[in-house]
Formats: C-alpha cells, sequence, structure tokens
C-alpha cells in the first residue's frame, strides 16, 4: 500500500495544473478550484449571483415592512370599528361572528407588529440570518404559531365577508 506522501505526489504529477505551486493541504483527494467550479455552476448561491441574491432579499424585505405596516392600519382600523359597534351596543352586530374577529384581531395585530420589528432589525442592520436561520428555536416555535395565526386568518376573512354582508342586509 502506497504511503500518504506517495499518493499525495502523484495526484499532484498527474493532475494538468496551473504553474501555481500547491500545498498538500489543498490536494487532499479532489482539486479545490475544479471543486469550486462545480459547485458554482450547481448551486443558486454561488460567489456570482451572491450580491444578486442579498439584493432581492432586501427587495422582499422592504415589501414585508409595508405590507406589514397596511396589514397592521387595516387591522387596527378593523378593531375599532368593532369596539365602536360595542359601544354604541348595536343589537344587530351582536354576533358570534363579530366577537371571533375581534379576538383573532387581539392575536393578529401583535403578530404584525412583531413581524414588522423582525424585518425592520434584518434591514436596520443588514443581518438576514434571523429569517435564514432554520436553528434558532424560538424563531422555529414563533414561525410555527404564526403559521397557525395565519390559518385563522383565511378563516377570518371568510367570517369578515359574511359578517359585513349580514350587516349590510339588514341595514345596520
Amino acid at each position: 500500500m502506497p504511503s500518504k506522501k506517495s499518493v499525495k505526489a502523484s495526484q499532484i504529477k498527474s493532475s494538468p495544473k496551473s504553474s501555481k505551486s500547491r500545498s498538500p493541504q489543498t490536494m487532499n483527494n479532489f482539486d479545490v478550484e475544479n471543486f469550486q467550479q462545480k459547485i458554482k455552476m450547481t448551486t443558486p448561491l454561488s460567489l456570482n449571483n451572491r450580491e444578486e441574491t442579498y439584493s432581492s432579499l432586501k427587495n422582499g424585505i422592504v415589501l414585508n415592512i409595508i405590507g406589514g405596516i397596511v396589514a397592521i392600519i387595516i387591522n387596527v382600523n378593523a378593531l375599532v370599528w368593532l369596539n365602536k359597534l360595542e359601544t354604541i351596543k348595536c343589537e344587530c352586530s351582536g354576533h358570534w361572528m363579530r366577537e371571533y374577529i375581534k379576538y383573532y384581531l387581539y392575536v393578529a395585530i401583535p403578530v404584525f407588529i412583531i413581524n414588522l420589528i423582525i424585518y425592520l432589525y434584518a434591514f436596520a442592520a443588514n443581518d438576514y440570518s434571523v429569517l435564514l436561520s432554520n436553528n434558532n428555536p424560538v424563531m422555529s416555535i414563533y414561525r410555527g404559531f404564526v403559521g397557525i395565526v395565519s390559518l385563522f386568518g383565511f378563516v377570518n376573512i371568510f367570517i369578515a365577508i359574511i359578517f359585513i354582508n349580514k350587516l349590510k342586509e339588514i341595514n345596520c
């Protein structure tokens, strides 16, 4: 069996390389430059388009910030409207749908605010690891919670449409 030195020497001799001298540490069983070129061709986050990826990620963060602000404004206005219906003691709006929408908004508005804070941090600090990290258990739990809130959000959309149509039918 050949020794490690003879294998490395044979690899260096048999591989067509440029005139650069390479240490044995860079030639462990494969050519580093060829490997890096293969990685560049097969991965979307290669060194050539990393700046483009970060640019598109930053644009996505800006859109999420704008969307978060709009969502907070809409949901706060909906909550104010529902509370107004309660304070004027509107009998025709006293329905389980109003209660569902109100309690959903009590949960959704803080979630929107937390998301806005996370995206503002990522944008201001230019740190996308908080958004891309799957290793943080707190963020994993939070993402699961946001997923559940989103499911209730889809239900909330249908209930809100039915509730508003019901109020229009009875001219409330």
